[in-house]
């Protein structure tokens, strides 16, 4: 499929990686996928509506472990950095990693019977903390190796690419499938517990396809003095590309990810749709919208460039939330139509921001003669999460002030205020922080001669 990587590759560096390296890192992004969003996506509804957390006790449990992870991404690309052995920087934390999330995954969604829901609200952001680090010791050196792996500024959209395939089964997985399990497994408590179960052998499995499909990767080891962790924010405000989209992403994030934790509750009280089957349809339609996009993404990319894809992207994730309220009860081809422009945008949003997050670790490269990819790698996975969270809290807090109600007992009438919260979060928030972005990305200017 991306074939032609190899020619350019092969130039760049006395070395040659086969398509079956590049998908077999790809596919340790299904369950990294899978383990980033299926807790943004339920894991505040599970709280609101199974658990009886209360709202701003829920977005706390979610966004407080992520003041960690704030700490731990960092230090985490710092020690991929400096470890040597016969395995290499990476892969002994992607190994270790994944069993790891595989396990913490299952625990974060069996919440013990404590009496009060403050209590397991508790429990959950104490879960969520232990889950994040397994996370961080998988995700960090694994966003680290793919800049490894490219050599070009092709290149480094092409091996995303590979990525943003394993992305998509993921979201396949993490998005379309935990309804449908709830359901299988009976609904409530246990059919989550159920999900959990399933979900996490998918985590685990497919993480270790990638320590085990790059064996055969050439090492690279630590040529530069390790960097102290209080200087990497100031290496990253030195290199202005690299903050720039940082912060445009970050902004990006914040938005859809308000957006994802309420979207089964916008569904339920807006849409009237309680058929979990379907909801999974339309998560499986967004899915597949990024499985099958990357590849005229990638073409797109080298014509127009890579930061004119993200800006066209950004356009449509934003109009497609300002309209989707348009949208009436019993509509269904329009949700679907929706679902399509949403996932698009998604794909080409996000493999855009990663592949220019590798050409700013090579434009960092290029001006100070050092290999600091774990540094940038660190601090950019920190960012991502950081944003998921603060999304979640965001949507909490929102709700909690529009007078949601919590439940033991699923979806529950709310007030008519409550209503208009999930509104102001599902469609609102995405708006404004996609203008938010639009408006800082356009000061991007990193290009291929600066390289």
């Amino acid at each position: 499929m991306f074939g032609d990587a190899m020619t350019d590759h092969a130039a760049a560096q006395p070395r040659s990686l086969s398509n079956f390296v590049y998908a077999a890192y790809g596919t340790g992004w299904v369950g990294g996928q899978v383990f980033r969003d299926v807790p943004a996506l339920i894991l505040l509804p599970f709280m609101l509506t199974v658990v009886g957390v209360p709202p701003a006790i829920a977005g706390a449990a979610i966004f407080l472990p992520k003041l960690w992870v704030v700490i731990c991404d960092p230090l985490m690309g710092t020690l991929s950095d400096r470890t040597k052995t016969r395995w290499g920087r990476r892969r002994p934390y992607l190994f270790v990693g994944a069993l790891l999330c595989g396990v913490t995954f299952l625990l974060l969604f069996n919440v013990p019977g404590f009496e009060s829901g403050t209590t397991k609200g508790i429990y959950v952001g104490l879960m969520y903390t232990i889950a994040c680090t397994a996370f961080s010791i998988y995700s960090v050196p694994y966003l680290t190796m793919g800049s490894e792996l490219a050599t070009t500024m092709h290149e480094r959209t092409i091996v995303m690419s590979w990525r943003q395939i394993g992305l998509g089964f993921g979201l396949i997985a993490g998005n379309a499938m935990p309804f449908y399990l709830v359901g299988a497994g009976g609904g409530g408590a246990a059919g989550y517990s159920y999900m959990a179960m399933i979900l996490a052998l998918t985590c685990g499995a497919t993480m270790l396809v990638t320590f085990f499909g790059t064996a055969s990767v050439p090492l690279t080891e630590q040529t530069d003095a390790p960097v102290p962790l209080k200087q990497q924010v100031a290496l990253a405000a030195k290199n202005k590309p690299f903050l720039i989209l940082m912060i445009g992403y970050f902004a990006q994030l914040v938005g859809g990810s308000s957006a994802y934790a309420t979207l089964a509750m916008y569904m339920n009280y807006h849409l009237h749709i309680t058929d979990m089957v379907f909801l999974s349809q339309v998560l499986l339609v967004v899915s597949l919208m990024v499985v099958i996009t990357p590849p005229l993404l990638t073409v797109m990319s080298k014509r127009m460039g890579k930061k004119a894809v993200y800006i066209f992207s950004i356009i449509i994730f934003i109009a497609s939330y300002a309209l989707f309220p348009l949208v009436k009860e019993g509509e269904t081809g329009y949700i679907y139509l929706f679902a399509v422009c949403m996932g698009a945008s998604n794909c080409g949003f996000s493999l855009m921001a990663f592949s220019m997050l590798f050409d700013t670790i090579a434009y960092d490269r290029k001006i100070s003669g050092l290999n600091r990819e774990g540094v940038y790698a660190g601090l950019w996975s920190a960012m991502d999460k950081t944003a998921f969270a603060f999304g979640a809290l965001l949507a909490g807090l929102i709700l909690s002030a529009f007078g949601y109600h919590e439940s033991t007992e699923g979806f529950i009438p709310q007030s008519a205020e409550a209503l208009n919260g999930i509104i102001v979060t599902y469609s609102g928030m995405p708006v404004v922080f996609g203008i938010l972005s639009l408006l800082i990305m356009t000061k991007y200017t990193l290009t291929e001669d600066q390289l």
